[in-house]
């Protein structure tokens, strides 16, 4: 890709303002600002790939580090152990969120710069980040819920809290009180009680889950179920008449169900609150100007933006009995097929044919 880096710089601020400007205008979620030998890389991950963007001079590797510890909070004084950080970055006019880690390599200090633009786009649907009109039925249904839980699964990277946040924008809508728990939180979104897990202080996804239910909230979202006890606090809420949204890391939608039970929730439990699960990944679209030949516009790629494929399974009665009964995962997934639910592969492959995005995409995130 054209860096657009200038062929010198000349301080380490100059270093931190070019990076930072043109990996907000090449569209880049994260930059890698890594020390090597003889200069420091610098790579952007746009699309979901790292791509290098460019090299910073190694004299100024060191100042470039201490001023992004200045800018982020970070302890200038310590070079030996993992740091994080955060600060708030304009960009003409548009405030950005830089969450930034620190960690010790071989050659240095390197950092890793997480982009969240501070306040999340309003106008967020399910149809722009790509899902079907059948899978925004589904998740519609289930949004209309006045209780159970919603859970999006998949990999780390694949979109999951962004479809979260799609949820959460719609529910906003109505008179309802809405509280998340997030760790931490990357999205504003008006009109929500947003929660910043602190493990330092013993505030965890199930610590705080229970405070927010003396919050009087008819909707809450947890960031992620991880253990044992968030999940068994998390069914509890989901069945006193709250409508839960989390996620869960599972490949498919259905491997939600032993996941969950091998977290030690009970069968007949799960088969009374889960209304629907969404699994997905993120395919890069094909280049609208190119035709994924590569030009300027993608950056010789070929891909510019993002689309979700997905695969929704709704849990209807017939699905609550497997559930209870304790039925093999094939077995729900032959109830699910014959109802209606479409894999994740079939999402793909018709988005190839649509000419939304090629195989090898669909290939690189499904089975690579």
């Amino acid at each position: 890709m054209t860096t657009g880096f200038p062929s010198h710089i000349t301080t380490a601020v100059e270093a931190i303002d070019t990076i930072i400007s043109f990996a907000i205008h090449s569209r880049a979620s994260d930059i890698h600002y890594d020390p090597q030998r003889s200069d420091s890389c610098v790579r952007f991950r746009i699309d979901g790939c790292v791509v290098v963007a460019g090299y910073v001079p190694r004299r100024f590797h060191d100042e470039v580090i201490a001023r992004l510890k200045i800018l982020s909070g970070a302890r200038t004084d310590l070079h030996a152990i993992p740091q994080d950080g955060r600060w708030t970055y304009d960009a003409d006019g548009s405030p950005y969120q830089m969450r930034i880690s620190f960690m010790p390599s071989y050659h240095g200090e390197n950092a890793v710069i997480r982009i969240l633009p501070t306040i999340i786009d309003s106008d967020i649907s399910f149809a722009r980040l790509g899902f079907t009109p059948d899978h925004v039925r589904s998740i519609d249904a289930a949004l209309h819920k006045t209780s159970g839980m919603i859970l999006v699964t998949g990999p780390t990277g694949s979109g999951k809290t962004t479809t979260l946040h799609a949820c959460l924008t719609l529910k906003a809508r109505e008179p309802l009180s809405i509280i998340t728990l997030e760790d931490p939180v990357e999205y504003e979104v008006p009109s929500v009680r947003q929660i910043h897990i602190r493990h330092n202080y013993g505030v965890t996804f199930a610590s705080g889950l229970r405070s927010a239910l003396r919050q009087d909230p008819d909707v809450i979202m947890v960031g992620e179920i991880r253990d044992a006890d968030t999940a068994k606090v998390a069914i509890h809420t989901a069945l006193t008449g709250h409508l839960v949204l989390s996620t869960l890391h599972t490949n498919s939608a259905l491997e939600a169900i032993p996941r969950l039970t091998d977290m030690g929730v009970d069968h007949y439990l799960l088969a009374s609150t889960i209304r629907c699960v969404i699994a997905q990944r993120l395919v890069r679209i094909m280049c609208q100007a190119c035709g994924s030949s590569g030009c300027d516009e993608c950056g010789n790629t070929g891909y510019r933006g993002r689309s979700v494929i997905a695969e929704v399974c709704e849990v209807d009665d017939g699905m609550k009995r497997l559930i209870s009964e304790r039925a093999s995962i094939s077995k729900l997934v032959d109830y699910a097929c014959t109802n209606g639910f479409n894999p994740i592969s079939d999402d793909g492959n018709e988005k190839v044919e649509w000419g939304i995005t090629t195989p090898e995409e669909v290939t690189r995130v499904l089975y690579e």
